[in-house]
């Protein structure tokens, strides 16, 4: 026991003598303290590290499931990539968005390429961990530098060469936020998840997005196209293997649907012609008759001195003709550079056609999905955008609300009428 003589002031009643045992702690008003348990922190973080892998994964499904509305969950993703404490929780974060977001993509590459058998499911995983990668990349422990960094993972997600699977990009986001704002809505939604990772600035963004996107869509009125315009809806369902009686069945039907119209501008979907040659050009051209109408008609064109086609769009007038391919085929089951026969891949060809006096930008269904194939046409300045698609292939699946959803923000974000013409 130590003793200690404790000297009171003038005034104290009792001077006493203040008696503690050495090394002896009490407790303070009946609490106990004791050390935090490393065991237990340890099993919080895991806790916390599951979350955001599992939460972006729940957004990808969510928001790539044919709610437009839901579109904008997706926003949030980079956020919780970019939070993660190592590069590997980054990009399992982000690989978790990008597989919830696009697995309907193998029921839809069973039903298009049977043949291939489990080997979709691969195909699937591979698409995954290849936009993930631009998150694990650009992924930083600096907290100064993760808004630039984010942004930088964004723009490499849908560039050359990751635009070729660039499904489910946030960059849609920015239609449904920020209708009619063009290019500015572009750079607002890159800049969003930036800004919402640092403290200082994430309450500024949340409130001047929120104010601007409830402006905008307070304001945003749906755009009709031109009255001389219709898009026809088919219900074409072709074997395997072409048949020329039935091949001409379908068409004859199609030029009587177009003469019979009294629209000057008609929009078929993709694949209305399973192949276009000289001599369906000649056989269309008859049908026309001198009628001045213009047909936009989704079809199939072989490349001269190629095994190769193009999935195109033709545009047939009296006197000319115009022709917009696909930009990006479906890769894997059209886009094959592995075999003699494919589809042709043409990222950097333009995509705008002059069509009755209009610049229509031409997205040709998996386009629909993408960020690039848009954006390289809006380069373009755009007055009106078709979207044409064959959904008899992904019948039973979510991607043709998904497309129709994407085709409508695009639409909205550049303040275009929407054009839109499928077969099913």
């Amino acid at each position: 026991m130590a003793v200690r003589f404790v000297r009171r002031r003038a005034g104290d009643r009792l001077g006493c003598i203040n008696v503690q045992p050495r090394q002896l702690r009490l407790p303070i008003y009946g609490t106990h303290q004791r050390k935090p348990d490393s065991r237990e922190a340890s099993t919080v973080m895991d806790t916390m590290s599951w979350l955001r892998v599992l939460g972006p994964a729940l957004m990808g499904f969510i928001a790539w499931h044919g709610l437009f509305w839901a579109i904008p969950l997706s926003i949030l993703m980079p956020c919780f990539a970019a939070s993660h404490r190592t590069r590997f929780g980054a990009a399992a974060a982000s690989f978790g968005y990008y597989a919830a977001a696009s697995y309907p993509v193998v029921a839809v590459a069973r039903e298009y390429w049977p043949s291939i058998g489990a080997r979709t499911f691969g195909l699937w995983l591979i698409a995954a961990v290849l936009l993930s990668m631009p998150w694990a990349i650009c992924w930083t422990g600096r907290s100064a530098l993760r808004p630039w960094t984010t942004t930088g993972a964004m723009i490499l997600s849908v560039l050359p060469p990751l635009c070729i699977v660039g499904w489910a990009s946030p960059l849609v986001s920015a239609g449904v936020l920020f209708p009619k704002a063009g290019w500015l809505g572009v750079i607002a939604t890159l800049a969003v998840p930036g800004l919402l990772l640092a403290r200082r600035t994430r309450v500024a963004a949340v409130l001047a997005a929120g104010m601007a996107a409830l402006f905008l869509n307070a304001h945003a009125r749906p755009i009709s196209p031109p009255k001389t315009w219709e898009a026809e809806m088919t219900h074409i369902h072709r074997a395997r293997v072409a048949n020329d009686l039935e091949e001409f069945s379908i068409e004859d039907h199609l030029q009587r649907v177009a003469v019979s119209s009294k629209r000057s501008v008609l929009v078929f979907p993709e694949g209305s012609v399973r192949r276009w040659t000289d001599a369906t050009d000649a056989f269309w051209t008859a049908a026309l008759g001198g009628s001045h109408k213009i047909l936009v008609i989704g079809a199939v064109q072989p490349i001269d001195g190629s095994a190769n086609y193009n999935n195109s769009v033709v545009i047939l007038r009296d006197l000319e003709r115009d022709t917009v391919h696909q930009r990006i085929p479906v890769p894997g089951g059209m886009w094959n550079p592995l075999v003699p026969k494919s589809f042709a891949l043409n990222l950097f060809n333009p995509g705008i056609a002059h069509i009755g006096g209009e610049r229509a930008a031409i997205l040709i269904c998996y386009e629909q999905l993408l960020a690039w194939p848009m954006l390289r046409s809006a380069v373009e300045s755009p007055t009106q955008l078709i979207a044409i698609s064959n959904e008899v292939w992904t019948a039973g699946t979510v991607v043709p609300a998904v497309q129709h959803a994407c085709a409508r923000a695009w639409a909205r974000l550049f303040g275009l009428p929407l054009i839109s013409a499928t077969n099913s």
